[in-house]
């Protein structure tokens, strides 16, 4: 029985190590995947410079030094990564130069038959004097002392038989069966000086070997580097490909060259300000608590944009609520670009029904549901100040500033008529709906009063509702969408919401002002924020008042905000009994 229970205990053991093992391989990847994408990004701008670089240094070039008028040079760069089995990633920066030339009906020699020095070819000098000035510009920062670099260069001869051998004065050192790949094919290959060069794949081998030594000698800082030479060489036969001797290319493979950065940019990931990551867990649970999440990114509509990251919102958003703050992962529903129909029935109704179903039954049921409704999209405010969830799936139809039947207010260019989602951000225009439109759209959205009222019939202990979204009709951007033509009197008290006496609504902006995005970590500012306060606090969130989350979030988003010019103020509301002590709640009651 002992040596049963010893065994179980240690199988037990042994699977929840294995289970961290894997959590921390799966983190690790997710951390390595966003990282390469970001440096990736990197290279490919890097990449666009270069080439522009080499088009504007070809076009400089006197004719007398180029292959033929066509010539082109092409520049290619890509990231490489090697997965490890521990998660953990290598990137390599991969260079390939090219210079060709096209379209040609005749050819003069470019390499003079049986020469093989860099001076008698204009594709070898062009090539060389290219890839030096990369080398000297946007590669140097990555060619320090002891750097392993990897160097292929490929060359090529004409297919014309030698009828005797041509000689070699060892300029470039002898070779003895050494690796080559000529035509595809993997060789040994010798050359000296006793012998000469009797064969086109020997013709083509010093020419590689021509490129190696002038590219050490103009570039100093490969004699630094630890660099491993690779040689593709290869002969054309048939007159139809004759011309392609003249090509030269030459690919430089730095391996590992992002180690550092990628350690950086992974233990910056690993710190509070990426929310998305290490993303805390308690060990409490908050079974009492049931979240509803509503993330509208996309919208089917042509002329309303979409949100950005609202998927992500949403996604990290419902992560915290079941890791962070204990409520089990049953009760946390999230509906993608949700329409109302979606929204009232999947959602709303799947809420009241949990309330009502763990109140339990009798005459006096006691309220036990904390109801959370967080939602990321866009949003609406009519002429009379009443605020709107704006849903997926609007029909336009009977409003024609939104069905392309009336001029809009922007002034506009016929190359700029929006017809599909890609014409959106270079011809975002304002969109002012009339009375009538305000009204015909406002019925297809459903207001905030009406999401607060929906459980009044409900035994619901507390509800609370994050919007992140804009109702002044602004996008994340802060580029115009849609609003009401409303005046709004500074002097004239506000309107106050109708909300149910348990409610809470946290609104990232006002009616009158813009709900912004923090690219720099893709959320919403009020969700980033209140996402950084719970991760920050993980040890003390179910002791915190909402005045203490709502003060922190306050101040360190209105800070962020006005340092980016995108300022942003936090607004707050409560109903009923809960106007003077919403403050003193807490997440978990």
């Amino acid at each position: 029985m002992k040596k049963t229970l010893l065994l179980t205990a240690l199988l037990a053991a042994t699977l929840v190590q294995a289970a961290a093992q894997t959590g921390e391989k799966a983190l690790n990847r997710r951390y390595q995947n966003e990282i390469r994408d970001s440096l990736a990004d990197v290279v490919l701008q890097q990449q666009r410079l270069m080439q522009r670089q080499a088009e504007q240094w070809l076009t400089a070039l006197p004719n007398h030094q180029k292959l033929y008028d066509e010539s082109f040079i092409s520049v290619q760069a890509d990231l490489v990564d090697t997965m490890f089995a521990d998660g953990l990633m290598r990137l390599d920066l991969v260079y390939r130069l090219s210079y060709n030339c096209k379209h040609l009906e005749g050819y003069t020699d470019d390499y003079p038959l049986g020469t093989f020095d860099v001076d008698s070819s204009n594709s070898c000098r062009a090539i060389c004097s290219l890839t030096s000035q990369f080398l000297h510009g946007p590669l140097a920062e990555h060619l320090k002392e002891g750097q392993e670099v990897e160097i292929t260069i490929s060359s090529s001869a004409d297919g014309t038989e030698f009828t005797s051998a041509v000689g070699y004065d060892g300029r470039y050192g002898e070779f003895r069966y050494c690796p080559v790949v000529f035509n595809g094919e993997r060789l040994r290959i010798s050359v000296d000086r006793s012998t000469g060069i009797r064969n086109n794949c020997q013709l083509a081998y010093l020419r590689a070997q021509a490129v190696r030594a002038n590219l050490e000698e103009q570039n100093p800082s490969l004699q630094h580097t630890r660099n491993n030479y690779r040689y593709v060489t290869q002969s054309y036969k048939d007159s139809l490909n004759t011309h392609y001797y003249r090509r030269s290319a030459i690919e430089i493979r730095i391996i590992d060259v992002y180690s550092q950065t990628v350690a950086r940019m992974r233990a910056e990931r690993m710190q509070d300000n990426y929310v998305d990551y290490n993303i805390p867990r308690t060990s409490q649970r908050n079974p009492d608590t049931y979240v509803l999440i509503i993330a509208n990114e996309r919208y089917q509509h042509p002329l309303i944009p979409d949100v950005p990251y609202a998927a992500n919102d949403g996604d990290v958003a419902r992560q915290y609520f079941i890791h962070a703050l204990g409520v089990p992962e049953r009760q946390v529903k999230v509906l993608n670009d949700a329409t109302l129909a979606t929204i009232q029935q999947e959602g709303i109704h799947w809420l009241a029904e949990l309330s009502q179903a763990v109140a339990g039954k009798g005459d006096t049921p006691q309220p036990r549901a904390n109801l959370i409704v967080y939602y990321a999209g866009h949003g609406l405010t009519d002429l009379g100040g009443v605020t709107y969830l704006l849903p997926n799936g609007i029909n336009a139809d009977n409003i024609k500033s939104l069905s392309g039947k009336k001029k809009r207010c922007g002034k506009r260019s016929k190359e700029s008529e929006v017809s599909s989602k890609e014409g959106i951000d270079s011809s975002r225009f304002d969109i002012v709906l009339s009375k009538k439109e305000v009204g015909r759209l406002a019925d297809q959205c459903f207001s905030v009063d009406a999401l607060c009222n929906a459980f009044k019939a409900y035994p619901v202990k507390n509800l609370t509702v994050v919007l992140d979204a804009s109702f002044d009709g602004h996008g994340r951007d802060g580029k115009p969408i849609l609003r009401a033509d409303r005046k709004i009197d500074p002097k004239k008290k506000k309107r106050k919401a109708n909300l149910r006496a348990d409610a809470v609504v946290l609104y990232a902006a006002d009616d009158t002002k813009t709900a912004y995005a923090f690219d720099t970590y893709q959320h919403g500012f009020l969700t980033y924020f209140l996402l950084k306060e719970i991760k920050s606090q993980a040890d003390n969130i179910f002791h915190l008042t909402y005045q203490d989350i709502y003060e922190s979030v306050e101040a360190k988003l209105n800070k962020e905000s006005a340092l980016q010019n995108r300022w942003q103020e936090i607004s707050g509301l409560a109903g009923g009994k809960y106007k003077e002590s919403w403050m003193k709640l807490k997440i978990k009651n």
